[in-house]
């Protein structure tokens, strides 16, 4: 799919202010050399202190999404909009919302036994998904329905299929209180996943270029993760609904409002 393993990064301004952010972060992490007593080699190193990656160096990722007004996310480090040719991934708020939205949708229908839904908005069988014990086949289902076939996709399209597929299986395996989680909560781990994935997409390069010690990458990917939940969870969301509709308007306005709430911190 794609060529998401082969890429080296777009983005224009915000695109190389984020791989530059991510850049001084690794530098910034403990030198090993000579070796020591530092444990596995894919786990952080027992000894040395190891910093964290501050939300704020991941708002440039915000100007990766071109926004429902055909402008560029703008906001401290975001790149404004403007500022030369983009180049590589071509993702938009419109795009990435309408895709994770629709899979929320269906996965929420699925833990509510919505099978109208189900049927009407997806052609999926509810009786068929309720039985079927594979948490990772339903999820896949559930993506296929939500994003359409895909055999040679674009890297932005790749990058919503693992969302949807990600999301259906959060909603699917989640539980708060024992219960179903509620529409807010969903589109906040949805808009964390969106910008985990962008970030992870576009920072490939220098994450995973055998330079660094093996437990730097596994790192990297956990804070980065931790970092965009975080991020996620500050947004004050209200969503009308479940339906995908509803979803993909939650999400699109979490995402473009993230400026704004990161702006005044």
């Amino acid at each position: 799919m794609g060529t998401k393993d082969s890429y080296r990064g777009g983005g224009g301004k915000p695109g190389s202010d984020l791989r530059q952010n991510i850049d001084d972060w690794l530098d910034s992490l403990p030198d090993l050399s000579p070796p020591g007593d530092i444990g596995p080699l894919d786990q952080p190193p027992k000894g040395p202190e190891i910093p964290p990656i501050r939300p704020r160096q991941l708002l440039p990722a915000l100007g990766l999404f071109a926004s429902r007004s055909g402008g560029r996310a703008d906001g401290p480090g975001g790149g404004g909009t403007g500022g030369g040719t983009r180049g590589g991934a071509q993702r938009t708020v419109a795009g990435s919302s309408r895709t994770a939205g629709r899979a929320a949708a269906a996965a929420y229908a699925l833990r509510t036994g919505n099978a109208d839904l189900l049927r009407q908005e997806f052609g999926l069988d509810y009786e068929s998904l309720r039985v079927n014990s594979d948490v990772a086949d339903v999820a896949r289902q559930i993506m296929v329905a939500a994003c359409g076939p895909l055999p040679d996709g674009t890297i932005e399209e790749e990058e919503q299929r693992v969302v949807a597929a990600q999301v259906a299986q959060y909603v699917l395996e989640a539980s708060v209180d024992g219960a179903v989680p509620a529409p807010d909560e969903i589109v906040r781990e949805t808009i964390a996943c969106i910008i985990f994935e962008a970030i992870s997409t576009e920072t490939a390069a220098k994450v995973h270029n055998g330079e660094r010690s093996p437990w730097t990458t596994g790192e990297a990917e956990r804070q980065l993760r931790e970092a965009t939940q975080a991020w996620a969870f500050r947004a004050d969301l209200s969503p009308g609904g479940a339906t995908p509709a509803e979803f993909e308007k939650a999400i699109a306005d979490g995402i473009e409002t993230m400026h704004t709430i990161w702006g005044n911190n």
